[in-house]
């Protein structure tokens, strides 16, 4: 075997390891960025909203138990009159959210954040009973009942862009700050007054609320019977959480999507969770149902993804240069695919840079269109002839395209990629049918000094 020609496929596969490590080299800096684009939204979330929680309400019942206890004190038994504040919670028994969605991203420097508006409408009842059990922790206790209120959880407060207004059966009550409650954490809390109710009373109550947040809202279910209809015009919404929406009700179009869930208390733990909460017998998390605003195309999740095809590309198009050198008998040196390896490396590099200016597909076309342009007139030199380059470049803007489709198309990403690389080994074969390598790894290769004027 021609030792000449086994120098060349090694050298070239040199290269390519080469280059692939350039690419891994610009792949660093596409998640440095993305790192700090991260970075941004924890710092536009800190000073706006972050992610919302909505827990309740739920009715909170104070109340003090006074008792005695005895001591013993250098020998001598004393008396001691103590009391201790306590509550109580009653969980809703029918709860309903409605509302609907807008957004708009929020921006510091060239990074941004997706933030969403809440316009949401809670409607409810709660069952009081007319004797309220109250639970005494100690012996010969008397128990006073105290003023009650309503409070819901909200875990970042500052969404909040107008005051809440609540109707609690007739009467229209108003916010305060805090939750009041430890289970519920950040929050809002309404005064009620004691409850005095001589037989068993459903009590309905209404709240308006407007709430600011970023990229993801969710909403923790603990009335008896539940139910949630959320709407907007945001065209990429991800359901996730312990509770997806009805199939039946759930659309996603170019006008946004629409979603409607049902949870029931004998579907999911929270009720019961909750109340251990309270009692501080265990900590278990509350399940939520969650709305995530997803950004369609994030310029550097598609940069990296583009990343992860370039050994492949690098590779094709070096193979193509050797089958153009077997084929059209020609001399291409290792400098030569160096190049042409770099100058496809720095795509990634343009992808990402202007990504960040003009979004990723305005990029794409204009990164992909720069490398096609420059290698076409390269490559038209570099194989004598400029048809020759014009197929080059034409095969490079296909190359592209696929690409393109393939990072579009993430659920048949894996599909496409396949294919792809399928049917261009295909063609190689087809190409090289009648390829004779024993003759050409056995003779010497052409040597063409013409190639290397200066033009």
């Amino acid at each position: 075997m021609n030792r000449s020609f086994i120098i060349k496929v090694v050298g070239m596969l040199a290269l390519i390891t080469l280059m692939s490590i350039a690419v891994s080299y610009v792949n660093g800096i596409i998640l440095e960025r993305q790192q700090r684009q991260n970075e941004v939204k924890a710092d536009i979330a800190r000073s706006s909203a972050g992610e919302q929680t909505l827990v309740g309400p739920v009715l909170v019942i104070p109340y003090i138990e006074e008792f005695t206890e005895t001591i013993t004190e250098n020998g001598i038994k004393k008396t001691e009159n103590k009391r201790e504040h306590r509550k109580a919670v009653i969980l809703p028994d029918q709860l309903s959210l409605a509302g609907g969605f807008s957004n708009e991203f929020k921006k510091l420097g060239i990074y941004k954040a997706l933030t969403y508006q809440l316009g949401g409408n809670i409607k409810g009842s709660f069952n009081i009973p007319a004797d309220i059990k109250l639970t005494a922790y100690h012996n010969n206790s008397s128990l006073s009942m105290q003023p009650a209120y309503l409070s819901m959880g909200i875990s970042d407060p500052r969404g909040i862009t107008s005051r809440p207004s609540i109707t609690w059966g007739k009467q229209i009550l108003a916010f305060e700050q805090g939750s009041q409650l430890k289970a519920l954490g950040n929050g809002i809390h309404a005064p009620i007054g004691l409850l005095q109710y001589a037989v068993a009373t459903n009590i309905d109550f209404e709240i308006v609320l407007n709430l600011r947040g970023t990229e993801q809202f969710n909403f923790a279910p603990i009335a008896g019977n539940n139910t949630i209809a959320l709407q907007s015009s945001w065209q990429h919404p991800h359901f996730g959480g312990s509770f997806l929406p009805e199939a039946s009700s759930q659309t996603i179009n170019t006008k946004g999507f629409s979603a409607k869930w049902a949870v029931s208390s004998l579907s999911s733990n929270n009720q019961a969770a909750f109340l251990n909460q309270l009692t501080g017998e265990h900590n278990q998390a509350l399940e939520s149902l969650n709305i995530g605003f997803v950004e369609p195309i994030n310029v550097y999740s598609q940069s990296d993804r583009a990343t992860k095809y370039g050994l492949l590309f690098i590779g094709l198009t070096f193979a193509g240069f050797f089958i153009f050198e077997i084929l059209k008998n020609l001399r291409i040196h290792p400098a030569q695919y160096a190049l042409v390896g770099l100058s496809m490396a720095m795509f990634y590099l343009l992808l990402v840079s202007l990504a960040e200016q003009i979004g990723f597909a305005s990029a794409y076309l204009s990164a992909s269109a720069a490398c096609v342009v420059l290698l076409g007139y390269y490559l038209s030199y570099v194989l004598q002839s400029k048809i020759n380059g014009i197929v080059f470049a034409s095969l490079l803007t296909a190359l592209y395209g696929a690409l393109y489709a393939i990072l579009q198309s993430e659920d048949n990403a894996l599909l496409m990629g396949s294919l792809l690389v399928f049917g261009l080994l295909a063609l190689v074969m087809v190409i090289t049918r009648k390829v004779d390598w024993y003759q050409i790894s056995s003779k010497e290769l052409p040597k063409n000094p013409a190639m290397y004027d200066i033009v």
